[in-house]
C-alpha cells in the first residue's frame, strides 16, 4: 500500500488515488464572483450573454453578484490588474468544464473532504497506516483505493468530534462495513487529536 499511495514525501497521497484534474489547482479565494466580473467586462456582448446562460443556476457563483460588480467596475472605470482577469477566465472555464471553480471544491465533492492526508505516520510492527484529514473520514475515497489498487486493508475512520465512525473491511471476500463502538473509537483515536 506505500507503495501504491504514497507520494515521494512519504505522505499519504490522495491524487495517487483520484487526481485532482490539472487546471484547478488555483485556490479558492473570496474574490471569485469579482475577478469572474472583471473577466466579463472584457468580452464582447455575445461572450457576455454566453457567460450569464453558462453560469446560470451555478451552485459555486452569485450570478446577481458577479454581474452587479462588473457593472460597478465599468461604471466607476475601476482598472483591474491582468492577473485578476486571468484568475477570472480560470474560474469561469473551470466552472465549465469540471463544474466547480477550483481544486478545494473538487476535493469536497469527489474526495468528501476539502484538502488532502496530513500526519501521515507508519507502524511497520502493527502494519498500520494512520493520516488525518481535515474534520471527517475519507470513506468514498477509500473505496476508489480498494478499486484501484485491489489491496485488502482495514479503514477506521472517525470525524474531529467522534460524532461519525466505523470501520470498513475490504477483503478478497467482498466489503463489509462495521459498527463499532463509540468507547472504542475514543480509545483508538485518542492520541490522534
Amino acid at each position: 500500500m506505500i507503495d501504491f499511495a504514497f507520494n515521494k514525501d512519504d505522505e499519504m497521497d490522495f491524487n495517487v488515488i483520484e487526481k485532482v484534474p490539472e487546471g484547478l489547482e488555483i485556490h479558492a479565494a473570496p474574490y471569485q464572483d469579482a475577478a469572474i466580473a472583471s473577466y466579463y467586462n472584457t468580452l464582447d456582448d455575445d461572450d457576455k450573454k454566453k457567460l450569464v446562460e453558462d453560469l446560470e443556476g451555478s451552485d459555486f457563483v452569485d450570478l446577481d453578484e458577479t454581474l452587479s460588480e462588473a457593472a460597478v467596475q465599468e461604471q466607476e472605470q475601476i482598472l483591474v490588474a491582468e492577473e485578476r482577469i486571468d484568475l477570472g477566465e480560470k474560474y469561469y472555464k473551470n466552472l465549465i468544464e469540471f463544474g466547480v471553480p477550483d481544486a478545494y471544491e473538487w476535493t469536497k465533492i469527489h474526495w468528501g473532504m476539502k484538502g488532502y492526508a496530513m500526519d501521515t505516520s507508519v507502524d511497520e510492527d502493527k502494519l498500520e497506516i494512520s493520516f488525518m484529514t481535515a474534520g471527517k473520514g475519507v470513506r468514498a475515497l477509500m473505496y476508489k483505493l480498494y478499486e484501484k489498487a485491489g489491496i485488502p486493508f482495514v479503514y477506521r475512520y472517525t470525524d474531529n468530534e467522534f460524532t461519525e465512525y466505523g470501520e470498513i473491511v475490504f477483503s478478497e471476500n467482498g466489503i463489509s462495513e462495521n459498527d463499532v463502538d463509540g468507547s472504542w473509537v475514543k480509545e483508538t483515536f485518542s492520541d490522534k487529536q
